[in-house]
């Protein structure tokens, strides 16, 4: 088993309604897609990707050290929220992304501590100069009442 502390989240800057009539697991179907034929990797880069309607959907297996954010893979976990397109990194989480994706980044979040004794979770854009996940990770954190 990987050593895990870590929490990674990541947008996949789609617009809201991005593939909104397909299934969840077809759209992380097509972002494995993207990843493999793209760029080359083995698999999705995410272990979880969170579609509007709240529903989770597993991406690369969480024996697998993830590809999402280069120089921390080795003992995060990534997970990706549908959306984001045309954010920034200092948006409030509800400017881009529905209430349903909140509560299931919050359960989900509150599992894999249980599993993994979580310490750290953070955006992609507090460790990359980007805008990804498109929110401030630790305001949203605090609005949830998750103190990391």
């Amino acid at each position: 088993m990987r050593d895990i502390d870590t929490i990674i989240i990541h947008c996949s800057a789609t617009r809201p309604n991005w593939w909104q009539l397909e299934k969840s697991d077809d759209k992380v179907d097509e972002i494995r897609r993207w990843h493999m034929e793209e760029r080359g990797w083995s698999d999705i880069g995410y272990h979880y990707v969170i579609d509007r309607n709240g529903e989770i959907v597993e991406g690369r297996s969480i024996e697998r050290t993830g590809a999402h954010a280069r120089g921390y893979n080795k003992g995060s976990i990534g997970i990706c929220l549908l959306g984001g397109h045309g954010s920034s990194a200092d948006d409030k989480f509800e400017e881009n992304f529905t209430d349903l994706q909140s509560e299931s980044l919050k359960e989900l979040i509150e599992e894999l501590d249980v599993e993994y004794d979580i310490k750290d979770i953070m955006g992609h854009n507090q460790i990359s100069s980007k805008a990804c996940p498109g929110f401030e990770v630790p305001a949203w954190l605090n609005s949830v009442g998750l103190l990391y």
